[in-house]
């Protein structure tokens, strides 16, 4: 049987960003981030520097969700907290554009903003949520991400229903299998993970990441 553990601990992410976790949860969460040796956490800007405080030399990539799950930020401000999300450890960022630019035919203005993400020199990753958008502008989104060289997308944002498998081919038909395909929203069991891994996509992000790692453990 191969090491079911080792294959996916780079592959399901962490996704840690309850407002109200007591400290003692939060630590709870970092000592299993550690236990099953996971190497990615979504999580917000406050709670960046208490990853690098509590994590110490544990090495993992730690993601900034800017703008998240609104999209309400205007872009200079955006700027600002990329910025403080590089200074507090961030390794990436992970980003909600404004798609009004898009139903407005703004596609300048849209693809400049994620432009400025993009000066912090940190990886961008952008999330969407395929089921809140027009078919015309989620394929819109992607082809100007594509042309802008963003190469991570999340696709969900935990809000709505979970991908099918007809979406999962739609949304690999437009964005390719050489880019980074991430998944989020409403996974919670190991044999939901390993049919979306199945179907193409490269990684997922869950909140439930605890319970998937103890099915492994059992298996």
């Amino acid at each position: 049987m191969p090491n079911i553990e080792y294959e996916l601990n780079e592959k399901i992410h962490a996704i840690i960003i309850n407002p109200y976790l007591t400290w003692e949860h939060f630590c709870a969460n970092c000592d299993l981030i550690k236990k099953y040796n996971i190497k990615n956490i979504s999580t917000s800007l406050n709670y960046l520097a208490h990853f690098k405080e509590t994590l110490g030399n544990y090495s993992t990539n730690i993601n900034a969700l800017i703008s998240y799950p609104l999209a309400d930020l205007p872009v200079t401000i955006i700027e600002e907290l990329v910025y403080f999300a590089k200074d507090k450890g961030a390794n990436g960022i992970e980003y909600i554009p404004n798609f009004i630019n898009l139903y407005k035919k703004n596609l300048e203005t849209f693809a400049a903003e994620i432009e400025q993400v993009k000066l912090s020199g940190l990886p961008v990753s952008i999330i969407i949520n395929k089921s809140k958008l027009q078919e015309k502008v989620f394929i819109n989104a992607i082809e100007i991400c594509l042309e802008l060289g963003i190469k991570n997308f999340q696709f969900g944002d935990g809000f709505g229903s979970p991908l099918t498998s007809n979406d999962v081919c739609e949304i690999l038909k437009i964005t390719g299998s050489q880019n980074q395909i991430k998944v989020v929203g409403g996974i919670k069991k190991l044999m939901q993970v390993i049919d979306l891994f199945d179907n193409g996509i490269s990684c997922v992000g869950t909140s439930n990441f605890c319970e998937i790692f103890e099915e492994i453990n059992v298996i």
